[in-house]
């Protein structure tokens, strides 16, 4: 009896280590892969190996923005007074675990600006190299996750939310993004169009600029020479 007790006691031991370390329930460590590439990481216990992430082919959650303005600030004090509103939403689906990041457009790793979680025990700020992030404090299911966002002092960047959505332990959903956002006063980033270029209309000369008009010269001067000739021969035989 006392060995079944201690071999169901290790069991428990190992399952719940097991899913304590695969699904990382307090969130994104601060390493390359969440930070720089938002991608989670899983290990499996038994095997110390990374368990493999599966990416799903729909997208099930978005991001929503209160607005696509921020105000431009040049204090933390001032830039705290108009915080944007941000929400993670599954559309039918819900989801365990997120790490979101505010990114420029264009591509750029650095994470702008500073997160501020507005539901108690849903999420938190970690700092990563690339700047600051925010992800998930616990694994268990939601369908919604709000937060504000405000700008850094001297901030004039257009940025984006873009997020990894964890669905469970092996399905996730990078590439979730937002509208972008931009300063008040700054016009969108937008892709240049060639300018069309237009022909210019006919031109009409007045008389008094105008050419004269080209006229070809033939010489007619073989052709007067043998008239002359015919007429001479004619002549002669005349006479003859």
């Amino acid at each position: 009896m006392m060995f079944r007790l201690r071999v169901s006691f290790a069991v428990f031991c190992v399952l719940c280590c097991k899913i304590s370390v695969l699904s990382y329930p307090q969130g994104a460590p601060v390493r390359t892969e969440s930070c720089i590439n938002l991608q989670p990481i899983h290990m499996d216990p038994l095997t110390n190996q990374q368990v493999p992430n599966q990416q799903g082919t729909t997208r099930p959650y978005r991001i929503l923005v209160s607005q696509q303005q921020y105000q431009t600030c040049t204090s933390n004090q001032q830039c705290g007074l108009q915080p944007l509103q941000v929400s993670i939403q599954g559309q039918g689906g819900l989801f365990r675990g997120f790490i979101v990041q505010a990114r420029t457009p264009n591509g750029g790793s650095r994470s702008w600006g500073q997160f501020i979680p507005l539901q108690t025990g849903d999420s938190k700020v970690i700092q990563c190299q690339n700047g600051l992030t925010l992800t998930h404090t616990a694994n268990n299911d939601k369908n919604i996750v709000r937060f504000a966002w405000i700008p850094e002092p001297g901030m004039r960047e257009q940025v984006q939310f873009v997020a990894t959505v964890v669905q469970n332990l092996r399905t996730i959903y990078p590439g979730v993004y937002s509208a972008q956002l931009r300063p008040v006063g700054v016009s969108a980033i937008r892709v240049p169009v060639m300018p069309t270029t237009k022909l210019a209309p006919p031109t009409t000369m007045s008389s008094a600029t105008r050419e004269p008009p080209t006229t070809t010269v033939f010489n007619n001067a073989p052709f007067k020479t043998a008239g002359i000739i015919s007429f001479v021969t004619s002549v002669i035989a005349i006479l003859l």
